[in-house]
């Protein structure tokens, strides 16, 4: 017995396991074949592409900063040349400095050279003493009469002779090849390390390349031997060589000036002509050590050494690494995943948000990206300002919990990508965490101002920390620790002043309304609720009331009090429409509904929704406001008029109306905010309806609706749990009773006059006090007048 009862209980565990199994299996097939996760699929797909592509560019790019101090040792990986900059620029350098200066010929002394000499002899021709020579002649030339005597002499025919013209022209032919230079620059001449001069002639095409030891001076004393040299040569003797020669010493000008420009572009043609020299390193050789102050040829040797490296690395050796990142960034998009659907729906349920979240994700890594490869020197500032972005728009655009866990993740595939040591990533966790703390809720600018703020100051402080713990000991490391602190606090300021900048373009896409802007939308000045005020004044004052009370509510269970408080002013703005069709709008004793069918009655009633979600797309009021408008009233039926049509159609003897026909067309509040708008629309409504709303009887008034909505299904998709619906109608219950609240009682002569006026005004037919209190569902159907028994909500 005992062996078979064992065994009926074994198998009883393997069925009960089967069937649970079973139950999964279905769950994940009928999960699948969902559109969603088909979309859910390719936002993850596309995501993990795009990232890890951007983690890999980052982490494949060198980040060396020349003059930063090295954090580690790095020695060669393998062998490899390195071009010797040093080497070649000093080859270079010798290279201009052996190169020859260019000089341009002077072409005007030379021809007044051979001017003034050619047409002597045929000057003089006539003179036949010395006194019938001009004044200016005689004293340029030094004129005697031996002089006169020999220069006449080389006159034939009162013309030059052939002979002394073409002496002449050999005498300005030595001269061009003497370059007779001024002081300054026969100075400068001699300090290059040049050989040679180039002389160039504009009437030549090739320069040509004369020794150094030819250039004279000519303010000094060279310049006559050298002169004497060329005259002799070219053939003048006796006194006219002597008369020459004291000439030209007397009146020599430079022969050749100096051309800068040509001489460096000559300089520069030599030197580009040198080859770039190369030293070979060996692997195991040093590049720099932790404490080096990065030199250039440091850099450029670990630079080398990284393209030799990777040039010789084989496919598994390249995409290992690759794949390691894909792995990483999927492993961290399905926690993120996994994450996001259970804490966060409406997200999950959304792939537009899921889609551009992930978008933001990718952009900001690729902005990191090409800010750590375009200026290396500024990454803290760029990671910094990457992780406070995120941070800040999830903390403005979800709860705190998502944003702090998503920012994490997010900073975690930064961190991959940049390298980053274990403090520098803590930075990143504080920077995120500060980001997130700060912004729970932005009532206005001073909060992003005091966000931004404090978030720099803590992320320039975790940067000042993890840097004098980690850096090494070193000269400049201090300076350099205090600029990469306050490149963090830089990034996370800048990043709160884009989000200022960006934050309507921010609340349009993620569908999310600020606290700054819900501030502004509870302004009695918005056009929307001055309209109201003009056109429905009693649907006004019910959604204050309204909206007071669901504030409270809010408050009492950690809700988001300011969202729906706007979301209460506003969720009634339909009824301007057809104001006088509700009890609040009408006075006493005339009723619109009178002559109606309960149908037409119903389509009016019902058309208060729809026209309140066409305001507020007309006024341009957030998406996330729609849901209050369109679910005050979720699925309830507008009971008064069912009853009228049921009663009708039993007189006329026609079948009777369905249920369904007189029910509101939804949707049913789905997050608490709108649970609780929903509730407190109900309470205000059907509390004015009492003619003495003491404490308790509202109390149980309140909690008789609340139960009624709850079995209804009402509140089956807020996510409201009943821990926290007891507490928001304990608050409903103490809020109306203050507003509710006993008043002192007149003398009986003030009675008539004001009291029995004052609980007039408030009184209602016992009908419309019991179907309010009742709870048969008729107090949500905004049905119009107190004299058919309803009340307005």
């Amino acid at each position: 017995m005992a062996d078979t009862s064992a065994t009926t209980r074994g198998g009883a565990r393997r069925r009960g396991l089967r069937r649970s199994l079973s139950r999964r299996s279905a769950g994940w097939r009928e999960l699948i074949r969902r559109p969603r996760f088909g979309w859910a699929l390719v936002i993850l797909t596309a995501y993990a592409a795009a990232a890890t592509a951007l983690v890999s560019a980052t982490r494949e790019t060198p980040r060396l900063v020349e003059g930063r101090v090295m954090d580690e040792t790095r020695v060669a990986r393998v062998d490899f040349e390195i071009q010797d900059l040093a080497a070649t620029e000093q080859e270079r350098e010798i290279r201009r400095r052996s190169t020859p200066r260019r000089y341009v010929a002077n072409r005007a002394a030379l021809e007044a050279v051979q001017r003034s000499l050619e047409g002597l002899p045929t000057a003089l021709a006539d003179a036949e003493t010395i006194e019938q020579v001009a004044e200016g002649i005689r004293d340029e030339f030094r004129l005697d009469e031996e002089r006169l005597a020999a220069i006449r002499g080389e006159a034939m025919g009162g013309e030059s002779s052939p002979r002394w013209r073409q002496s002449v022209r050999d005498l300005v032919s030595e001269l061009r090849l003497t370059p007779v230079l001024t002081r300054d620059e026969y100075q400068l001449e001699m300090q290059e390390a040049n050989s040679q001069v180039e002389l160039e002639f504009r009437d030549a095409e090739q320069p040509v390349l004369l020794g150094k030891s030819l250039v004279v001076n000519v303010a000094g004393a060279q310049l006559e031997p050298v002169v004497s040299r060329a005259v002799r040569r070219a053939g003048f003797a006796g006194e006219t060589h002597e008369m020459v020669v004291e000439w030209l010493v007397r009146t020599m000008r430079p022969t050749f000036s100096f051309d800068p420009a040509a001489t460096a572009e000559r300089k520069e043609e030599r030197a580009a002509a040198v080859a770039i020299q190369t030293t070979r390193q060996a692997a195991g050789d040093v590049l720099y050590r932790r404490g080096d102050q990065l030199t250039r040829s440091q850099r450029e040797a670990a630079l080398k050494e990284f393209a030799a490296w990777r040039d010789g690395q084989t496919a598994i050796e390249r995409w290992a690494p690759r794949l390691a990142a894909l792995g990483v960034v999927v492993i961290t998009a399905f926690a993120a995943s996994v994450y996001v659907s259970a804490f966060c729906p409406r997200l999950s349920k959304n792939t537009t948000r899921a889609a551009v979240l992930a978008s933001l994700s990718a952009a900001l890594l690729g902005l990191l990206a090409l800010g750590a490869a375009g200026a290396p020197g500024m990454t803290t500032l760029w990671m910094v300002a990457a992780v406070s972005f995120f941070a800040m728009i999830m903390a403005t655009a979800y709860d705190q919990r998502v944003a702090l866990s998503l920012s994490l993740l997010h900073a975690l595939l930064m961190a991959i990508a940049l390298g980053l040591s274990a403090g520098e990533y803590g930075v990143l966790l504080v920077v995120a965490g500060t980001a997130v703390w700060r912004l729970r809720e932005i009532r206005h600018r001073n909060a992003l101002v005091v966000a931004g703020l404090v978030t720099g100051l803590a992320a320039a402080a975790a940067s000042a920390l993890v840097g004098f713990l980690t850096r090494p000991d070193a000269p400049g490391v201090l300076h350099e620790v205090l600029l990469t602190a306050a490149q963090a606090g830089v990034g996370a300021v800048g990043a709160t002043v884009v989000l200022m900048a960006l934050l309507p373009t921010i609340e349009k896409i993620f569908n999310i309304t600020t606290g700054m802007t819900l501030i502004e939308l509870r302004d009695p000045k918005h056009p929307l609720l001055r309209e109201l005020q003009q056109r429905a004044p009693g649907t006004y004052s019910h959604s204050m009331t309204v909206a007071t009370l669901a504030e409270s509510a809010a408050d009492a269970i950690g809700a988001d009090g300011l969202e729906v408080y706007v979301g209460a002013l506003y969720h009634d703005v339909g009824k301007m429409n057809k104001p006088d069709y509700f009890v609040e709008n009408q006075p006493p004793g005339f009723n619109r509904h009178e002559k109606l069918s309960p149908t037409m009655s119903l389509l009016v009633i019902l058309g208060h929704v729809k026209d309140g979600v066409e305001l507020a797309r007309e006024y341009g009021l957030p998406r996330s406001l729609y849901h209050y408008i369109e679910s005050h009233h979720g699925t309830t039926l507008v009971a008064y008029f069912f009853r009228q049509a049921q009663e009708l159609a039993d007189i006329q003897d026609e079948d009777r109306p369905a249920e369904t026909e007189y029910r509101y067309p939804g949707p049913k509040p789905r997050t608490k905010e709108a649970a609780i708008l929903m509730l407190c629309d109900a309470v205000e409504s059907a509390t004015r309806a009492l003619t003495d709303p003491t404490p308790s009887r509202i109390e149980s008034l309140v909690h008789e609706l609340s139960m009624k909505r709850l079995q209804d299904g009402q509140f089956d998709e807020s996510g409201l749990t009943f821990r926290e619906l007891s507490r928001v109608e304990h608050r409903i219950a103490k809020t109306l009773s203050s507003i509710y609240h006993g008043r002192i009682a007149y003398p009986s002569s003030e009675r008539g006059d004001k009291g029995e006026r004052r609980s007039g005004e408030r009184a209602m037919p016992q009908t419309q006090m019991e179907t309010s209190a009742g709870g048969d569902g008729a107090v949500a159907g905004d049905e119009p007048t107190a004299a058919r028994g309803v009340s307005a909500s």
